[in-house]
């Protein structure tokens, strides 16, 4: 009897040893492997310090935004959600950009272009808000902007100029109505002014200029989708945006 509870009790001793000793080369391998793969992976491999740096160092214009991320991280309020452009090429667009602007082939691949689908009405048709960015577009003000109708084969049906990025568009029709339009808020710089957020409100089908918006004293309390959240800085460092020459091909 007393050599069967001797064995029971080495058994234990033995099963839990073995236990102990897996649990310590599981801690200690994947703190080993961690930081490989976060080297391998992400560089630099702190991203709590990056965002810290970012938040404190402003791109020019006072432009906050997050290199690693392609991501603007600037004066976005908290009640606004934010959405990168669309990545995939849109020959469509691209031709509607050409012929509405006038632009001469050699200028196609020094043209860029960052666009989102939006419903600005609430009617469910999803519509177009393109920025052109390039010699034919741009200016110190900014750059320009097309409101495009693809449910009516790529129809402008406005342009704007002084344009920056991103572009709030407003959770609520700005006229209180169901399926009113839903105001647009851009940040206005540039002619050595003061930068300003200004509202663009619909009237008629048609929106105000960014010259003729309405200032916000503030964005508190601003609730809506930020489309075009892109880090431009970074996507014009790396490559990562889309132009016009694509077209020639696809013609």
């Amino acid at each position: 009897m007393m050599k069967k509870k001797l064995a029971v009790l080495v058994l234990a001793l033995c099963v839990a040893g073995a236990v102990l000793s897996g649990c310590g080369q599981t801690e200690a391998g994947e703190s080993g492997r961690q930081p490989e793969n976060q080297t391998e992976i992400q560089a630099p491999a702190s991203q709590p310090e990056q965002e810290e740096n970012s938040a404190e160092s402003p791109a020019e214009g006072g432009v906050e935004t997050s290199k690693e991320a392609n991501v603007f991280t600037g004066w976005l309020p908290a009640g606004v959600e934010q959405v990168m452009a669309e990545t995939e090429a849109n020959p469509e667009l691209e031709q509607a950009i050409i012929d509405y602007y006038e632009i001469p082939e050699e200028s196609w691949g020094t043209t860029k272009y960052y666009y989102n689908y939006v419903d600005l009405n609430g009617d469910g048709k999803e519509e177009i808000l393109a920025v052109v960015m390039g010699p034919y577009t741009s200016g110190s003000g900014g750059s320009s902007l097309l409101w495009v109708l693809p449910h009516a084969d790529m129809a402008v049906n406005q342009a704007f100029t002084l344009i920056n990025t991103p572009i709030i568009v407003t959770k609520e029709a700005t006229n209180g109505q169901e399926f009113g339009a839903k105001g647009l808020i851009v940040q206005r710089s540039g002619g050595g002014g003061e930068t300003e957020f200004v509202l663009l409100t619909c009237s008629d089908g048609i929106y105000k200029g960014a010259g003729d918006g309405e200032v916000l004293d503030s964005l508190d309390g601003v609730e809506g989708t930020a489309i075009i959240c892109n880090d431009l800085i970074a996507d014009m460092e790396n490559g990562d945006y889309l132009t016009l020459e694509k077209v020639s091909s696809a013609s």
